[in-house]
């Protein structure tokens, strides 16, 4: 590509001619001639030098906060000089540069190496692209600019803040959530002692009961009682009313970190943990436990937004068949724009199951963006009062969470209410 120093050049040399035969001046031509074949020769000498570049990043999973360090080895494996080399490492618009920068202009001599170093911080969640690398070589006079591009791609995952949340502010509240295993009343593999059993041949000789033997002449065994986990199922709210607020405030993302803490929380505890999204469609993340149900769990909060319009009921029918008896449910949402909220809130209450609505206040986080009348406040923030308490009537431990409230402080506020 031309540059314009080339192209300024060559019309100059292209009006030197022609003056010159105007005017009869063999001067003039001979000196456009001559600029002329300078461009021509700049443009046959090949200056690229062969660059191997590579990038490191320690860490491909961060936390929504995070800084993300990128480091980028350039090393010049040809024979001769780079010249004038530009080297830009294309990153997301979302991630801020923090330190350093990602562009650089040098000259690598043959066999150099140098390093280019910076920190990028992650404002937001999701899945993003660092990639790919453009180069920019310009020869020794500045004439001609050749680009070229290296699809060396860098997937990072920033999931949401992990917040710490104190045992005893959900234990107090929420009894059915047993740390560890909990005793199903259900022969199966476990410690605690069930009922007797005739004994049949697949038997383990070690459960035989001995004493029942030579009390009734028959052979007995030991039934124990199953051991299992509590499973504890989070359902988040992803319409498109969650987008209500800023973009690093709104009841989504406040939602993704209520979501991953409690879940962290749970799975800590040796709790199952099922994770239930809904917006424009339903997803279903089956219950399990350890760190690869927490990486599951971090990995689809970090890809959802806000869409759709699905309502609570619908997800809460769906889910009736998997969740089981006596279970523990969270659901996140703003409750708004939904009036099958009380229907499926006394649905699942009928079932025995214990239910924790943690509502972000979409109104509070619409203050954030527009003006809001005095009055006009008041008349919403009375009606979503109303609508809570008609949640709690069914059973239900309603958390109003303030957007200026941490979720640790909102659930011990909870707990002392």
């Amino acid at each position: 590509m031309w540059t314009r120093k080339a192209a300024i050049m060559l019309a100059g040399g292209i009006s030197l001619i022609l003056i010159g035969m105007m005017i009869s001046n063999f001067q003039l031509m001979i000196i456009g001639l001559t600029f002329i074949a300078f461009i021509s020769i700049n443009g046959w000498i090949e200056g690229h030098s062969d660059l191997e570049i590579t990038r490191f990043v320690p860490h491909s999973n961060v936390y929504k906060g995070d800084l993300v360090e990128v480091t980028l080895t350039i090393t010049n494996n040809s024979y001769k000089r780079t010249q004038q080399l530009e080297v830009f490492d294309n990153v997301p618009h979302e991630m801020k540069l923090r330190r350093g920068i990602n562009q650089m202009r040098l000259n690598l001599g043959p066999g150099q190496t140098t390093k280019i170093e910076y920190k990028l911080s992650c404002p937001l969640r999701g899945h993003y692209s660092i990639g790919p690398i453009s180069m920019r070589y310009r020869n020794a006079f500045d004439l001609f600019v050749t680009e070229s591009r290296i699809d060396d791609i860098c997937d990072i995952t920033v999931f949401p803040q992990v917040r710490e949340i104190e045992d005893a502010m959900l234990r107090a509240d929420v009894p059915k959530m047993y740390t560890g295993a909990t005793t199903l009343r259900s022969p199966g593999p476990g410690m605690e002692f069930y009922s007797l059993r005739e004994y049949l041949s697949t038997d383990s000789l070690r459960s035989i009961n001995w004493k029942a033997y030579a009390r009734t002449g028959d052979l007995m065994v030991n039934q124990k009682t199953r051991d299992a986990v509590t499973d504890v199922f989070i359902i988040l709210d992803t319409r498109e009313v969650s987008r209500i607020g800023t973009v690093l405030k709104n009841p989504l993302e406040m939602g993704t970190i209520a979501a991953s803490s409690i879940a962290n929380h749970f799975l800590k505890r040796k709790d199952s943990v099922a994770l239930i999204t809904y917006g424009s469609k339903m997803d279903y993340l089956p219950p399990d436990t350890g760190d690869k149900q927490h990486y599951k769990i971090l990995s689809r909060l970090a890809s959802v937004d806000a869409s759709g319009s699905m309502p609570l009921q619908a997800v809460t029918n769906a889910l009736a068949p998997r969740i089981s008896r006596g279970s523990p449910v969270f659901v996140i949402s703003s409750l708004e724009g939904d009036g099958t909220t009380l229907p499926a809130i006394r649905n699942l209450s009928g079932k025995g199951h214990e239910i924790i609505v943690l509502s972000p206040s979409s109104i509070d986080l619409e203050r954030l963006v527009s003006r809001i009348p005095r009055m006009s406040y008041e008349v919403l923030k009375l009606e979503r009062q109303n609508r809570l308490t008609a949640v709690s009537v069914f059973g239900a431990m309603v958390i109003d969470w303030m957007p200026e409230v941490e979720l640790s402080q909102a659930l011990l506020q909870s707990r002392g209410a």
